[in-house]
């Protein structure tokens, strides 16, 4: 137990809650302020935290601001109300930034303001979006030079160790094994699943590819797709057009609910070939410590995955050739009809959720 309790800023995205979730079974009194509840609605996660939890605290910022010409949703500055505001309000001696945008700008203005140290990490859209085309290269070169350190993983380490004399590498995510465990839901027929938003470019999840694929098989089975976003309603047409009759929509879940819903699931569909951004998901490496079936193509690197585990299971990843519509509906109609019953695969890790905190809690001690 140490006597540190940093507010966590980020929005109750999956890695946040494990952490911040984490950290507070610890001992220590952690403070979350988001924005979730303002994201656009086609984002926003409308379920419910199951149970009422007193630590983490959640804060979420003003949803109402005065129109104001040009309009901007100003998350910045509402984010840093709602901290101060919590500051002013709770004893504070660290803050935990989870994103370098908007959350890292926030942490930073808000160390300045209060004298409080504050920590930098990131995420991998962070990286793509911004720190590799240089955009806000000088004010995000400045949040990195003045935090008080910065926890990245080994890929990025390089880029942060030139401006920052004290990083800290650790895995993206490692999911608690408590909850993301092999559990058997008993059922007649296979569920198939894609989980993640349905943005307006759709495509480069390879989602019309899941549509032609499974149109295709007559053989019983369940495809749900769990996922909002800008891009929902034009999919679900071009799903409609296309007759996929065998598909249900779902909205987001809560984190919480996320080991329960991959109890649920035979077969995890996931596909990187043609996504722009690549990088660690934190949904593959749940789907892996549930034992789930993992179908993808050949752009999704397992290694990065392999490597915090003693081994994965072979017939656990299974890779289609998206290219070939045929040969990949007769991989999954054979899947399908040799179905019987629901199969969990054991992925023995060589870290643990465990580990993951206590690693955490030596970065913050570290800091004076």
């Amino acid at each position: 137990m140490i006597s540190k309790f940093p507010p966590i800023q980020g929005g109750i995205a999956a890695k946040t809650y494990w952490l911040a979730r984490g950290i507070a079974e610890s001992g220590v009194t952690v403070h979350v302020v988001t924005n979730a509840n303002c994201v656009e609605k086609e984002y926003r996660i409308y379920d419910p935290e199951p149970g009422i939890v007193d630590n983490p605290a959640i804060h979420y910022i003003d949803p109402d601001i005065p129109w104001h010409i040009p309009y901007s949703d100003l998350y910045v500055l509402r984010l840093l109300e709602k901290s101060l505001e919590v500051v002013r309000n709770n004893h504070i001696d660290l803050i935990d930034t989870n994103y370098l945008i908007p959350y890292g700008i926030v942490g930073h203005l808000l160390s300045t303001m209060t004298g409080i140290p504050y920590i930098l990490r990131h995420g991998g859209s962070d990286i793509a979006k911004f720190i590799e085309p240089c955009i806000f290269g000088e004010l995000l070169t400045h949040v990195v030079r003045n935090a008080a350190a910065i926890i990245t993983d080994e890929r990025n380490k390089p880029f942060f160790a030139e401006r920052n004399s004290n990083v800290h590498v650790q895995p993206p995510y490692i999911p608690d094994e408590r909850f993301f465990k092999p559990v058997i839901t008993f059922r007649d027929i296979p569920i198939f699943a894609y989980i993640g938003k349905i943005n307006y470019h759709w495509e480069h999840k390879s989602l019309d590819k899941i549509v032609r694929i499974f149109s295709g098989i007559s053989k019983p089975h369940v495809l749900k797709f769990i996922g909002q976003g800008n891009g929902l309603s034009e999919f679900a047409r071009f799903s409609n057009e296309n007759e996929l009759k065998r598909s249900e929509f779902h909205d987001f879940v809560h984190p919480a609910r996320m080991p329960s819903l991959l109890g649920e699931v035979d077969c995890l569909l996931h596909f990187e070939k043609h996504n722009p951004i690549h990088g660690f998901s934190n949904l593959i490496c749940e789907a892996l410590w549930s034992g789930v079936t993992i179908i993808t193509d050949e752009g999704l690197e397992m290694a990065e995955y392999a490597q915090y585990s003693q081994f994965i299971p072979k017939h656990q990843v299974i890779r289609l050739n998206l290219e070939e519509a045929a040969a990949a509906q007769e991989i999954i109609g054979e899947l399908i009809e040799n179905w019987r019953q629901p199969v969990r695969f054991n992925v023995e890790g060589t870290l643990s959720f465990n580990q993951y905190i206590a690693d955490t809690l030596k970065v913050y001690r570290s800091i004076n």
